[in-house]
């Protein structure tokens, strides 16, 4: 791993140390993996669990079913993942182990399915809220750990949502149309895209109007309610997530966009931001207020806040 990341990577273990990987996750490899492989796949996935725990200060299970298996089809260092929900939840990843370490770190894939694991599976009709907030968490977690810069977390960010855009104006359907028929129609990009726009207007939201954000959100969500068994879809955890930062606003932002053909409408968010859209991609305003705004988003939640 380059010299830079790898400084990057300790100084975020030393400020927030997780908790060991025995602790945190069990992890099982299956396939032809040599020593230095596992070791490897390991640290990275170690990393990218110690990542996730600075949203709230901790992982957000009490240990994550970590699965690793070889495979040489697909392209990229991680050609797929899943989400493990039944019985002890956690992510079974499919990786090429001959990729250098640096590679599996420059990867979105594993911030995207950890952050999965913030809240619990809502559903198929309401995947637009789980694949929303790990599209949206993976930007916002490769730009906290200093695998891209905030600059280029904005610019993936925005990337996203005009792919999630362009759909939209293909497919002409509701979010609640088009979630729970998302593999039937190949809606992918509307149905992630819309989630990850939500998220980035409620997070907004709390931070301009209720002093808070989603992280501390999400902080007092899993102490109270992760573990909880029962069954969730979108409208118990919005209820829950309202309660939880003493507003309306999860609920708000979900009557704006639900039953909307269109694609959620940025506008409040990308001023807040000073974020300014040109036709080859994003600018940034130089204004003090839209620095500083910038600055919280990506700033690492003090958990003792």
């Amino acid at each position: 791993m380059p010299m830079p990341l790898l400084f990057v990577c300790c100084l975020a273990l030393l400020l927030w140390p997780p908790r060991t990987a025995a602790e945190d996750l069990s992890i099982r490899f299956q396939g032809d993996f040599t020593s230095a492989e596992k070791q490897k796949l390991t640290l990275w996935l170690e990393h990218s669990a110690a990542t996730l725990s600075t949203v709230s200060g901790r992982f957000p299970l009490e240990q994550a079913n970590i699965r690793v298996t070889a495979t040489h089809n697909g392209r990229g260092p991680v050609p797929w993942a899943r989400v493990i929900r039944h019985r002890q939840e956690g992510i079974h990843f499919y990786v090429d182990p001959g990729y250098p370490a640096q590679a599996y770190y420059d990867d979105w894939t594993a911030l995207h399915e950890f952050s999965h694991l913030l809240i619990p599976y809502p559903g198929d009709n309401d995947i637009w809220f789980s694949e929303g907030l790990a599209s949206y968490y993976q930007n916002l977690l490769r730009g906290r750990s200093g695998v891209v810069t905030p600059q280029q977390a904005l610019e993936d960010l925005d990337a996203g949502f005009r792919r999630g855009e362009k759909d939209a104006r293909r497919k002409r359907r509701s979010l609640r149309e088009l979630s729970p028929a998302m593999w039937r129609t190949g809606s992918y990009m509307r149905v992630y895209w819309s989630g990850a726009a939500y998220f980035l207007t409620v997070d907004m939201a709390l931070r301009t109007e209720r002093d808070t954000s989603l992280d501390r959100v999400l902080s007092d969500f899993i102490a109270c309610c992760r573990q909880l068994n029962r069954q969730w879809n979108a409208a118990t955890l919005i209820a829950t997530l309202d309660r939880l930062s003493e507003s309306e606003l999860f609920s708000y932002y979900h009557r704006q966009i639900i039953d909307d053909r269109a694609f959620p409408d940025l506008s409040e968010p990308y001023q807040q931001l000073g974020l300014i859209r040109t036709s080859t991609g994003l600018k940034m305003s130089q204004s003090a207020e839209a620095i500083e705004s910038r600055k919280a988003l990506f700033r690492v939640p003090d958990p003792t806040d």
